[in-house]
């Protein structure tokens, strides 16, 4: 028989159902625990993709209120950016590692303010900025594609976190199941180590 065709009969004889005396009950404990976590390996992964659908659709539904309530503008940098962080709450992010003093106009009233800007950027360039309703810098709106990706890892995060948590679940009863086996070993060796015969103390 080849070992394509054996691997799936070992594999089938390590199941709690089999009928072999020499199998112990741990062993076949262990064998349920397997099938158990597989089964719950894979529910999980469509439970964790309705999990970052639902995100998903939460974080587009906050994307379109803030769009609804900011709006970019054109802003002037009135110096040359500076490394460091900008002292304006905007969120840092790697494509701006510097910071800059910018203008802006909102119904004839000038602005300014200091925002993250790309390095190297130079005064006079023009930079667009988010703006709320009073005038004043807010962080820009996600994007789909950010939006998507914070959801896929939220999805994938649930997943791991859940597979992981089982895989230290199985471990613990098998470090359980060996212990008990070896004690039982011992147990079995020291019986077999006793000579004969009635033992009087």
């Amino acid at each position: 028989m080849s070992q394509t065709c054996a691997a799936p009969i070992r594999l089938w004889r390590l199941g709690p159902w089999s009928l072999n005396p020499l199998m112990r009950g741990y062993d076949r404990l262990q064998s349920v625990i397997v099938i158990m976590g597989v089964l719950f390996v894979l529910a999980m992964v469509p439970l964790s993709a309705a999990y970052g659908t639902a995100t998903y659709t939460r974080l587009d539904q906050q994307t379109q209120a803030e769009l609804a309530t900011r709006q970019p503008a054109p802003a002037t940098l009135v110096e040359d950016s500076r490394n460091g962080t900008a002292g304006e709450p905007l969120p840092a992010s790697p494509q701006y590692q510097s910071h800059a003093r910018v203008q802006w106009s909102v119904s004839g009233v000038t602005h300014t303010a200091d925002v993250p800007t790309a390095a190297g950027a130079k005064a006079g360039q023009t930079i667009t900025v988010w703006l709320d309703p009073s005038g004043g810098i807010v962080a820009a709106p996600d994007t789909g594609s950010q939006n998507a990706a914070t959801a896929v890892s939220v999805a994938c995060g649930i997943w791991v976190t859940a597979a992981g948590g089982y895989c230290l679940f199985f471990l613990i009863v098998h470090v359980m199941a060996f212990r008990h086996h070896q004690a039982q070993l011992t147990r079995e060796w020291n019986e077999l180590d006793r000579p004969p015969g009635w033992h009087v103390s």
